[in-house]
């Protein structure tokens, strides 16, 4: 009632050329075109960089785990403003850059640099994203503290203003008071002014420690891989973008479940459907979905065989998958098939009628 996955016998290492195209071969009939979600493969973007001063004791740098968690912090305010949603229908990347000590001459505090990037892939508008998150987070700062010091960054006594950069950089006021404020030009550009200025700090009396940078984390370890899973749908029809993206984010959030049994901030996973299409052995028809896998590990954490284990992960637990599917909308889906990631060789699919897909390996 479904066709099945034939591969050569000798599987090539891991290390193998991923650039490979999958192809799809020996299907006597192909029931639809392949078909592309313009919405989904082309991303509204907004990326601007920004920093923050915190009050912290003792003064210490964040290690990278509390870089990882800050991150996390501020992308998940997302769903808190403009929109009122988060993924997958945005995706927020929050990327701390640098960190320095900075003094007034009586006291220092901790001075955060990143960028923030939000991007929609299902028609929301985050040109306004930045400006947003800053009024968000400024308007918030209690709460903002007590966040972080619940998620491990015991060390902050106070959040200051997140000030993002627009066009110009601004400037520190080296005034004493209970939360650290920025001074800013009375006029503040567009939203649309040139994004690409490098923020510098002026105004500040003295640098108490020199920039210091993260290797582990702005060095990142990936792997990315191709694959493809036939789904039982019914109806026989393929699924909406907003499918699409709960279809990415239940794959995406199966990596803390094997190899290191840890997820985000540790390891960022990024699942992006490529092509859907309707294949058929001439009884029946299924739906193919081809997508790209991608690992990254910031924390030192070793993905080099995380396409395998996520193909093995997924293949050992059908059932648990069907079910996931099923709960979070997508109610048409019957049966989930064996996920083939493509390490070489593509596989080929066998004429041979079976009661499930099945892959041969």
């Amino acid at each position: 009632s479904s066709p099945t996955f034939a591969e050569k016998s000798t599987i090539p290492s891991e290390t193998s050329d991923p650039s490979m195209t999958p192809s799809i071969s020996s299907i006597p009939t192909v029931s639809q075109e392949s078909s592309f979600f313009p919405s989904t493969l082309t991303a509204l973007t907004i990326q601007k960089r920004g920093r923050q001063l915190l009050q912290v004791d003792p003064l210490l740098q964040f290690d990278p785990f509390q870089v990882g968690i800050y991150e996390r912090i501020m992308q998940n305010y997302t769903a808190s403003f403009g929109h009122m949603v988060g993924e997958p229908f945005i995706m927020t990347i929050c990327n701390v850059t640098e960190q320095q000590f900075v003094s007034n001459g009586v006291t220092s505090q901790l001075l955060l640099s990143f960028n923030m990037r939000y991007e929609s892939r299902f028609g929301y508008n985050v040109a306004n994203y930045t400006r947003l998150f800053q009024s968000y987070i400024n308007d918030n700062l209690d709460g903002v503290t007590v966040s972080m010091q619940e998620h491990f960054l015991t060390n902050v006594v106070e959040a200051g203003r997140v000030q993002m950069f627009f066009t110009r950089s601004p400037t520190f006021s080296p005034i004493v008071s209970s939360s650290p404020t920025f001074a800013e030009k009375s006029t503040i550009p567009s939203e649309t002014s040139d994004p690409s200025m490098t923020p510098s700090i002026s105004s500040i009396p003295t640098v108490s420690q020199e920039s210091s940078f993260f290797p582990s984390t702005l060095t990142a370890l990936t792997i990315q891989k191709r694959g493809r899973q036939l789904l039982q749908v019914d109806p026989l029809l393929q699924f909406d973008p907003f499918q699409v993206g709960i279809y990415e984010r239940i794959m995406q959030n199966y990596t803390a479940s094997f190899g290191h049994m840890v997820g985000e901030p540790f390891i960022m996973t990024i699942c992006n459907v490529t092509e859907q299409q309707f294949v058929s052995n001439g009884v029946t028809s299924q739906l193919l979905l081809s997508f790209n896998m991608r690992y990254e590990s910031r924390f030192g954490y070793n993905v080099a065989n995380y396409t395998r284990l996520f193909q093995s992960y997924i293949n050992d637990n059908l059932d648990g998958v069907t079910v996931s599917m099923q709960e979070h909308f997508l109610t048409n889906v019957v049966e989930a098939g064996r996920v083939q990631m493509f390490f070489t060789r593509s596989p080929t699919f066998s004429p041979i009628v079976s009661s499930s897909p099945t892959f041969a390996e």
